[in-house]
């Protein structure tokens, strides 16, 4: 004759007891974590409604919980490598994985925000310069085009400026001394000034898509 141990059998979950527990569950969400006697006195809640008292503990209720939360974590996000040739349980077969993502599929804790770095896109001319030279040479090389950029603008608008203070008419026209060469029209003068700048610019601009072809090959070389 067998030695009674005075333990009860271990319940057996049925579908309906498991979802009515998934849905008490997200339903007393708030109750839950107001304070640590509250989950304990909500399970009993449970086993009384559900008509499981004296079939189960409000532990094991508390417990078929976490089993539930650890089960759907791991059908969400499965190991790389994993699959179903074996016959393994996925998110698709799992019986409660609906349920649950019903209450759990929005929290941060199962899905955590992504945080996009934002990104600009790079002269081509640095990154083949990071890829040939490294990230020192670039640095310096966009360093010299920056400059030379801002150089051609501040002389630009230093030019225009002189323009518009030599045609103000607040400033009285200087004469002409005589005897002497008649001065170009101020307009003429700036755009002369202004086609030689181009010019310096566009002998710069194709000086520079040379040096871009040729880090382009020494790139090509090195593959």
């Amino acid at each position: 004759m067998a030695a009674n141990t005075g333990k009860k059998p271990s319940y057996k979950w049925t579908t309906e007891a498991t979802r009515a527990l998934i849905h008490f569950r997200a339903t007393n969400e708030d109750s839950f974590t107001r304070s640590k006697q509250a989950p304990k006195k909500l399970w009993e809640q449970f086993i009384k409604e559900a008509g499981l008292l004296g079939k189960v503990e409000p532990q094991q209720a508390a417990k078929k919980w976490e089993n539930l939360k650890t089960r759907y974590k791991e059908l969400k996000n499965p190991k790389t490598g994993s699959g179903t040739d074996g016959g393994e349980e996925t998110a698709a077969t799992w019986q409660y994985y609906q349920d649950m993502h019903e209450v759990l599929g929005g929290r941060p804790s199962i899905d955590p925000p992504l945080l996009v770095a934002s990104f600009t896109p790079d002269d081509p001319t640095t990154i083949l310069l990071e890829i040939v030279d490294g990230p020192s040479n670039s640095t310096t090389t966009s360093a010299m085009v920056d400059g030379f950029s801002s150089s051609s603008t501040a002389s630009t608008s230093a030019s225009l400026m002189g323009l518009s203070s030599s045609m103000s008419p607040s400033s009285p026209p200087t004469p002409s001394p005589p005897k002497k060469k008649k001065k170009l029209n101020p307009i003429v003068e700036f755009l002369k000034a202004e086609s030689e700048r181009e010019q310096r610019r566009h002998e710069e601009s194709e000086a520079k898509t040379e040096r871009f072809l040729r880090l382009f090959e020494q790139m090509v070389e090195k593959i």
